[in-house]
């Protein structure tokens, strides 16, 4: 079985990673890589960005499916037989992770909200009581602050970056957006956005933003991803997640919300 061995600190990420999988039914997937590759969504240069056909999506999707993957200790094993002859990429955003052109992960979707609970844990241990780390929209709140802190939530269709569409306000915890504004193309007039929806290959489109409250950062930052894919029956399943609650910004700009979203 094809097997590689990373460090305890990746594959529990990847674990983690995996769990959000499964219980989002597969709309926040690591294994998207090959369908951010394929949109050009890793490249960096100004080339104008073009749509891969039909045929290119279908054969591609063939790769994502995060149900390829168990993790042993710390040993990451992925499907033999669907695995045979392509090489490994464990990827956490560029440059970062190793990168060839095939198979992949791509932990972007959830690594950064891990880096600010990292952050936190490293400002507790040095005596740290309270505060707040924002790492680009992955927020997380800790110590106790009168009236809460409060917390805006970017307008997805403003040119504007600081302007809002609403305040929430959190006595603690974790706080994450993920929306279509911020790495995406446009062909004819259409938006054509990263956060590409495993099932079909396509920019998922219910949802132009999606924005989670969860104990951790790291759990925010994943299902924030799989609440814009999922758009409403994210907000359903939510609400079956003790300790989170979300809200999605539809494209007629009308707000859907969990029942305890603040």
């Amino acid at each position: 079985t094809k097997g590689e061995v990373v460090s305890a600190e990746l594959a529990g990420l990847i674990d983690e990673a995996l769990e959000v999988s499964a219980k989002s039914g597969g709309a926040f997937d690591p294994t998207v890589f090959p369908l951010l590759e394929l949109w050009g969504f890793y490249d960096s240069t100004e080339c104008e960005r073009k749509m891969p056909s039909e045929e290119e999506i279908e054969e591609v999707l063939a790769l994502v499916d995060y149900r390829l993957v168990t993790i042993k200790g710390d040993t990451v094993r992925f499907d033999p037989e669907r695995m045979q002859g392509v090489l490994l990429v464990l990827r956490a955003g560029s440059p970062a992770g190793y990168v060839v052109t095939g198979w992949g992960m791509d932990l972007g979707g959830i690594a950064k909200g891990y880096a600010v609970d990292r952050a936190v844990k490293v400002l507790r241990e040095q005596g740290i009581e309270r505060g707040i780390v924002d790492a680009g929209g992955d927020i997380l709140c800790f110590g106790h602050k009168r009236n809460g802190w409060s917390i805006g939530i970017r307008h997805p269709r403003s040119a504007n970056p600081n302007e809002t569409i609403g305040v929430i306000r959190v006595d603690s915890g974790a706080i994450a957006t993920s929306g279509d504004y911020e790495n995406y193309f446009e062909v004819e007039g259409i938006r054509y956005h990263h956060l590409i929806d495993p099932a079909t290959g396509m920019p998922a489109r219910e949802a132009i933003s999606a924005t989670v409250i969860a104990p951790t950062a790291t759990q925010a930052d994943a299902w924030a991803t799989a609440l814009f894919v999922l758009g409403e029956e994210g907000i359903t399943l939510l609400e079956g997640l003790e300790g989170f609650e979300g809200s999605i910004v539809l494209e007629d700009k009308n707000i859907l919300t969990t029942k305890g979203f603040p």
